[in-house]
């Protein structure tokens, strides 16, 4: 199973057991249901609970280093700003083979 951002949410009411409705035998019924919902749980692979944890992570990181946009700011408008053109191509190409092995 490949894992993308879509599957890392689990929707765990599809996984929980509802209660039946039955018109006879209602209070056998209902006795069985509260036994069932007391024993029911839900367990997450290691796998999942890494993706929570790195979730829970990432929300405290900021989406933009403001630091480094100051930085560049300032390097654009000093004229010393420099692109070089082979470390873009070297990441362009990059994340072009990442994106081919999904």
């Amino acid at each position: 199973m490949k894992i993308n951002e879509q599957s890392a949410y689990i929707n765990f009411e599809a996984h929980t057991q509802r209660p039946h409705d039955s018109s006879s035998n209602s209070v056998a019924a209902n006795s069985t249901d509260q036994e069932r919902a007391s024993t029911d749980k839900v367990v997450l692979s290691p796998k999942a609970r890494e993706l929570q944890d790195a979730k829970m992570e990432l929300a405290g990181v900021p989406d933009v280093d403001t630091h480094r946009v100051a930085h560049i700011k300032l390097e654009i408008e000093q004229g010393t700003y420099r692109i070089d053109g082979g470390k873009i191509a070297e990441r362009m190409l990059g994340e072009m083979q990442l994106n081919a092995g999904l």
